[in-house]
């Protein structure tokens, strides 16, 4: 088993060796799909054709995929053949299927390649027969999730393919930004290589005004319009989110996350200067003046009080504090937006 960032490594060497199956499963899409790319290209070069893809389900024919594969060497054609098993379960009859094709095609020159693709598969799948047949005669490859402190390495990294630099501060705020989905990022790192020339440097000011598009990242312009004390335009953006469908938890969130912030700022602000306590929380400059405003406008127990009232919040949308409807939640989360913001 390898990891799906050494695989495509290898897929770009000239020892790469071409194996009969292949099974690539993980949470992280975006390695799951440059993984199948970067395969399915390599598999090209060499002559292979890209068959039919089978969808498995509880009603899948296994039987149909064997009589495909048996067939395979009536005709001259190489051929890729893809088998999306989300779940993970091939079944007792799927199982046997895959151990059959690994035992028959293990010591043989490949003329199908079966390429196997996998959501997250637990500590039992992963011991299963049927994996552990793939091993012996084929590669199995994982895509794991990139963990939140190497995001803004692997933002940079990605900026680089497409011709771009990301300064330090601009690779951790879009990392922020999509909260760790590489897709997202990819996207907008592609967006930028489309608007600005080839070979530029992205600041955290690009970030800012490029990345904002879309409701879900209008949540970091949600914080940093309460930190600035914008109080009007700060509603106006909680009712915005409120129409295009976010969900109240997750503006709690924001709110919560920003509100523990600034009462870390002002217990460190007792001991050490302002400067300090954003080098000890790892702000970085961008957003500094925000956070000054705000420290400003409100003393800790400020802060402490509304941290109070977001808890009250939490307890009304989980139904342990009485409610009358959903809009009284929302009021709620404007009355304490307001509070942050004024």
């Amino acid at each position: 088993m390898i990891l799906a960032s050494a695989f495509l490594n290898q897929l770009n060497t000239d020892s790469f060796a071409i194996k009969p199956v292949y099974l690539l499963y993980g949470e992280e899409p975006l390695f799951l799909r440059d993984c199948l790319d970067g395969l399915r290209n390599r598999l090209q070069s060499q002559g292979f054709l890209s068959g039919d893809v089978y969808e498995v389900d509880a009603s899948f024919d296994w039987q149909g995929l064997q009589m495909e594969t048996q067939a395979g060497s009536l005709f001259a054609d190489q051929r890729m053949l893809l088998v999306n098993m989300p779940k993970g379960s091939p079944g007792r009859e799927g199982g046997k299927f895959i151990q059959e094709w690994c035992d028959l095609s293990k010591n043989l020159p490949p003329e199908i390649v079966i390429v196997i693709m996998c959501e997250k598969l637990d500590s039992r799948q992963i011991k299963a027969k049927w994996v552990t047949a793939i091993e012996s005669a084929g590669l199995v490859v994982q895509a794991k999730p990139v963990p939140i402190n190497a995001l803004p390495g692997w933002c940079g990294q990605q900026a680089q393919i497409y011709g771009l630099t990301l300064e330090p501060e601009a690779a951790a705020l879009l990392a922020e930004r999509v909260e760790g989905n590489l897709l997202a990022a990819d996207q907008e790192l592609i967006k930028l290589s489309l608007n600005l020339p080839a070979g530029s440097n992205v600041t955290a000011q690009h970030i800012q005004e490029q990345v904002v598009d879309q409701a879900h990242y209008q949540l970091f312009a949600l914080a940093t319009s309460m930190l600035n004390g914008r109080v009007s335009y700060s509603v106006q953006m909680l009712n915005r989110l409120h129409q295009e469908g976010i969900e109240a938890p997750v503006v709690l969130w924001l709110l919560s996350k920003e509100i523990r912030q600034l009462i870390e700022l002002a217990q460190l602000t007792q001991q050490v200067s302002l400067n300090q306590a954003f080098k000890q929380c790892r702000i970085w400059q961008s957003r500094q003046g925000e956070y000054s405003q705000a420290m400003q406008r409100h003393a800790l127990q400020d802060w402490q009080a509304m941290l109070k009232q977001a808890l009250q919040i939490d307890m009304m949308i989980k139904g342990i504090q009485p409610t009358l409807n959903d809009q009284e939640v929302w009021f709620a989360l404007s009355d304490l937006v307001s509070k942050i913001a004024r």
